[in-house]
């Protein structure tokens, strides 16, 4: 969770708000719930379009775009280190088996692998937003 410090610079005194224009803290407030609400409905949009795969006839190309997206993560797992590369190299593996319950038992497994991106999408948005 970010949290915001506003410095207190008691030699200036008392000022209107109208003298020294927006408050910092209001417009840093402002930017994380606009980074927060960006993310948030990538994530919805994600899971959305994963609902509506799974109802369509191809399961066979959902498989293999769920492969090709864990091995992506698996990749990237190589590139870091430390707690993002367990978390990039859970999300390949779980991608890799959701891959291959897609084309064999079910197409909804997609919308589990959906959530999963869901949930990158919005942290990745989320950091950059709010930086």
């Amino acid at each position: 969770m970010k949290t915001v410090n506003a410095s207190v610079h008691q030699d200036l005194g008392i000022q209107s708000f109208s003298s020294r224009g927006h408050h910092p803290a209001i417009a840093a407030s402002m930017r994380n719930i606009l980074a927060l609400s960006t993310a948030g409905l990538a994530a919805i949009a994600i899971v959305t379009l994963a609902v509506w795969a799974a109802g369509q006839e191809i399961n066979m190309y959902l498989g293999m775009s769920t492969w090709g997206i864990g091995l992506v993560f698996l990749g990237l797992a190589v590139d870091h280190n430390g707690r993002k590369a367990l978390f990039q190299s859970i999300t390949g593996v779980a991608l890799l088996i959701l891959a291959l319950l897609q084309t064999s038992v079910s197409p909804n497994f997609i919308i589990v692998s959906g959530a999963f991106l869901a949930t990158w999408v919005a942290v990745v948005l989320f950091k950059r937003l709010s930086v």
